[in-house]
């Protein structure tokens, strides 16, 4: 970055000669202007930016909008800078950015990939910048959205991940609760948000809701098959219930010290509240297709991206695309949690954008180019806007949808490894009636134990305290 300085020394220089004859001679008048402007510029500099994702984030001119709102934005960058933003395909990993490296090549300044992936692969090399530690960024900046959402960026308590917050794409997460709101209607029943308004939106209250749908389903005629609430997961259902009950994933206990904050009576009934729904057949693990493609069922839980995404043509597997209404509600509550538990969380799989400290440029370029490059792309708040003006029906849909964004959980699934996938596996047995739930964490206590004593350094709630 080039910077004129020289002027500015100079003027410092005299002003401290102006100041010392003054003292002398308080006659002695210089008039002079002294002010001048810092030309700021990355002139003649090229920032790559390599994702797996190319046609999102550099659709073809006229392919949409919002693709054509992206590429107004990058070339309003490169005419007030000087720049020139090379976005080009690059792998969802970080192999090539250390091959680049070793080898003494310039290599991507910004690669966008999975935290599984390029993120935890370039973090254990070295290879990383923390956001800290690049100048002219504040990666805490609410444009890169709530810090708990972006938890998969924090590697041993420092903040390297940056998302596109404001941009087209609404941030996905697990944990969302979507319902079949012309289905409902016609069984003459209340919708979940009368229940949440009322403030009974509980364990209680839900299970008698769903033998009311199952009731209501059969005198209007469907048959075996339908089932008042499908899951896309009965593992993942687990963890968001327990969030309810007031669980944490993990916690600190009387000494300090990091555990698993599932493994106690909460967490257990939550199993067995869901064990009792799957053995009252209102609660299957049946999958989207039963609720968005035969609408089969009056309630789903799943990813909040089957209800916020439409994918051009496979529009019948995603709610946005479907002549129905829906709305999306928080999970509800159970006795020793309340309305203010939040269901989801974020997962592995989160994308993020990842600065390398060795791209050839400097991080305070980088800082700088990159600060700009994630401001919002409209005025209209970019996924604020679709969703709530064009995809959800009910402005409570989008408020439901930020709360939970907003105080999404966060499940360390990555740095527990696989012993969180034999948790999830004991969790899908409880509730289908292969296990007691009181069994639910037998096989898995002790190495669970070990993961979390090695390899979880931080929590959420800490590093926001700070």
């Amino acid at each position: 970055m080039k910077r004129i300085i020289s002027l500015i020394l100079s003027i410092v220089i005299l002003s401290t000669l102006v100041l010392s004859v003054s003292c002398a001679e308080e006659e002695e008048v210089f008039d002079m202007d002294f002010s001048v402007d810092l030309d700021v510029t990355l002139e003649g500099l090229t920032f790559i930016w390599g994702t797996a994702w190319l046609t999102q984030f550099y659709p073809n001119e006229g392919f949409s909008l919002v693709g054509d709102n992206m590429r107004a934005h990058y070339r309003e960058i490169e005419e007030e800078m000087g720049c020139k933003i090379n976005i080009i395909a690059w792998e969802d990993g970080g192999r090539r950015v250390m091959q680049d490296v070793a080898a003494g090549m310039k290599t991507c300044d910004l690669v966008d990939s999975h935290a599984t992936n390029a993120g935890i692969e370039l973090y254990k090399a070295g290879i990383l910048a923390p956001l800290d530690d690049i100048p002219n960024i504040n990666g805490y900046d609410e444009k890169y959205g709530p810090l708990r959402f972006r938890q998969y960026g924090i590697f041993d308590g420092k903040l390297y991940g940056l998302y596109q917050y404001l941009w087209d794409f609404p941030p996905e997460f697990f944990g969302t609760m979507t319902f079949n709101v012309d289905m409902l209607s016609s069984f003459g029943l209340p919708l979940p948000y009368e229940y949440v308004e009322a403030g009974n939106w509980n364990w209680e209250t839900y299970k008698s809701y769903l033998l009311s749908i199952d009731a209501s389903a059969r005198n209007a005629g469907y048959d075996s098959s339908f089932v008042a609430h499908t899951s896309q997961s009965f593992a993942t259902d687990a963890i968001s219930f327990m969030f309810m009950n007031g669980c944490k994933m993990i916690e600190k206990d009387a000494n300090g010290n990091y555990v698993l904050g599932l493994d106690n009576s909460y967490g257990l009934a939550a199993l067995d509240y869901l064990a009792d729904l799957a053995r009252e057949d209102v609660f299957a693990e049946n999958g989207n297709d039963s609720f968005i493609k035969q609408q089969n069922a009056a309630i789903m839980t799943s990813e909040s991206y089957y209800a916020t995404h439409f994918q051009e043509g496979n529009e019948d597997a995603y709610l946005p695309g479907q002549p129905w209404v829906y709305g999306l509600v928080n999970y509800p509550y159970g006795p020793n949690g309340n309305e203010n538990c939040v269901s989801a969380f974020v997962h592995k799989t989160r994308r993020l954008n990842w600065v390398n400290a060795y791209s050839g440029n400097e991080l305070s370029d980088i800082g700088i180019f990159v600060d700009r490059l994630f401001e919002p792309i409209d005025d209209e708040g970019g996924w604020k806007a679709s969703l709530g003006y064009s995809l959800f029906h009910d402005k409570r849909d989008f408020e439901n949808y930020n709360k939970m964004l907003e105080n999404v959980n966060y499940v360390y699934d990555l740095p527990l490894g696989s012993v969180y996938d034999d948790m999830k596996t004991s969790f899908s047995y409880v509730i289908s009636g292969r296990r007691a739930a009181g069994e639910a964490f037998n096989s898995i206590r002790t190495a669970m134990d070990e993961s979390i004593k090695k390899n979880v350094t931080w929590v959420i709630e800490d590093l926001i305290a700070e």
